[in-house]
């Protein structure tokens, strides 16, 4: 096997371990929990400690409903007992009973907003919460999928990473230097074949003495325009 031929199969290996190895960088940093679930995450929390505040200050109107109610009804119990025969007493007693029932309303007044209020964060935590399940289950397929790429990225590279030795560990030091300065100043890509007279990277049609010369082995030939070798395979 020619020179030029295992070089353009070593090129052939170390593009797609290149490819390959970019891939492997993007799927590792795709891992972990992305920003929409995360947020996702947030809308939820921040709605619950919504709810929360709002449960609390519920719970709180209620102990004063009741409180104001216990004393309405000490407020009756006396009022009606009997005991109390002072006209002015029995008057400002039923003006205390008056201003608790207006307490009271007011309080219930505030009660039912808290009622709507409480009900409209419940159904948007609802809806928050469906949304994350949603978010969640299709973040899990991904992130199964991610796993198993990644896996299978690894153990290619690995593979690439053997052959690629096996075909330098055959080739002579001057061939592998002349590669490797081609890949450092060509942009990773040294060798490129050669098609009905067209190099395969830049387009151009090579000289027909240059494309017979590739064509019956000879070499190494390069293409006048972007400098690369030419494989005729």
């Amino acid at each position: 096997m020619s020179a030029v031929k295992q070089l353009y199969q070593l090129q052939l290996l170390d593009s797609e371990w290149q490819a390959k190895t970019a891939r492997l960088q993007e799927v590792t940093e795709s891992l972990g929990e992305s920003r929409d679930l995360i947020r996702a995450r947030e809308a939820v929390a921040e709605t619950e400690g919504d709810l929360t505040k709002l449960q609390a200050q519920m719970r709180d109107l209620e102990l004063e409903i009741a409180a104001v109610e216990t004393k309405l009804k000490g407020n009756q119990d006396r009022l009606y007992s009997g005991r109390v025969r002072n006209p002015k007493e029995l008057s400002s007693l039923q003006e205390e009973a008056a201003a608790l029932r207006r307490r009271r309303a007011e309080l219930e007044d505030r009660q039912l907003e808290f009622m709507i209020e409480i009900e409209d964060q419940e159904a948007e935590l609802s809806e928050r919460q469906a949304r994350l399940g949603q978010i969640e289950a299709t973040w899990r397929e991904d992130q199964a999928a991610l796993a198993s790429e990644k896996e299978q990225l690894e153990a290619r590279l690995t593979e690439l990473e053997e052959q690629c030795g096996s075909i330098r560990g055959r080739l002579g030091v001057a061939d592998l230097s002349l590669y490797d300065d081609l890949r450092d100043h060509l942009g990773g890509v040294a060798v490129v074949q050669l098609k009905q007279g067209i190099c395969q990277m830049c387009g151009v049609n090579v000289p027909t003495g240059v494309v017979r010369a590739v064509e019956r082995g000879e070499g190494p030939h390069y293409c006048p325009t972007c400098n690369r070798m030419l494989f005729g395979g």
